[in-house]
């Protein structure tokens, strides 16, 4: 029998061809995509889109953000601690699998991350049942983005969770401005508003139509309403 060793041919620029170059590029997909998700356990939930694994590390869910449970006294704000209730019923003591988004941490060192259930994409979950809302990220996965996105416009058509109340309040009837570019909205007199280029700046004709297009309201607005 003749001998049919496998030859490994290197070229000019120094790749390696042939089968061991496979092995090789299979051996750092899979290595990668190894990395990039893991499996845990939930151990305890501090709000609506954020939970503590086993092993303490924080995990802040991508690309949703929820209404802020209020700390030192301060009140909730709506809809808060029904977020909450339905994330812990959702996860807690449950295994999850969790894959990296974006950079994978936050500045405050928390994993940020898409969240399966099984089956169950979590971050979608929340939005769709009106406990979350849609919060762009540039450097997130655009074909998740664009699902958040959509579970959001029926949410929204279907009055879930906290859109009823939040569709009534007086400054989510009103202008805003967005910023194409960051998929934030300002009120027209925020000073940040003023400062979006021509090019970027987006007129919506109330926060309905931003939340429907993608927009979140920045942060330092304080719209949402606190619970008495």
């Amino acid at each position: 029998m003749p001998d049919r060793r496998i030859k490994t041919i290197k070229s000019r620029s120094g790749v390696l061809k042939g089968p061991v170059s496979f092995f090789v590029l299979c051996c750092l997909f899979f290595g990668a995509a190894t990395a990039s998700a893991f499996e845990a356990k939930v151990r305890y939930i501090i709000d609506g889109d954020t939970f503590i694994l086993e092993n303490n590390e924080r995990v802040r869910i991508a690309g949703i953000d929820t209404p802020e449970i209020g700390r030192d006294g301060k009140p909730d704000q709506y809809y808060a601690r029904q977020s909450k209730t339905m994330l812990n019923k959702l996860l807690l003591g449950k295994r999850v699998r969790i894959e990296y988004a974006g950079k994978g941490k936050d500045r405050y060192k928390r994993i940020v991350g898409w969240v399966y259930l099984d089956d169950l994409f979590v971050n979608k979950y929340m939005v769709r049942n009106g406990a979350a809302f849609f919060y762009f990220h540039k450097g997130n996965d655009s074909g998740r983005q664009k699902l958040l996105l959509q579970a959001q416009r029926k949410a929204y058509d279907e009055k879930k969770g906290f859109w009823p109340v939040i569709s009534e309040v007086k400054k989510f009837n009103i202008p805003w401005v967005g910023n194409r570019k960051s998929r934030r909205c300002f009120l027209p007199d925020d000073k940040f508003a003023k400062r979006i280029s021509w090019r970027n700046k987006v007129q919506l004709s109330n926060l309905g139509k931003a939340f429907y297009e993608g927009y979140s309201p920045a942060r330092h607005l304080n719209f949402w309403p606190l619970t008495k």
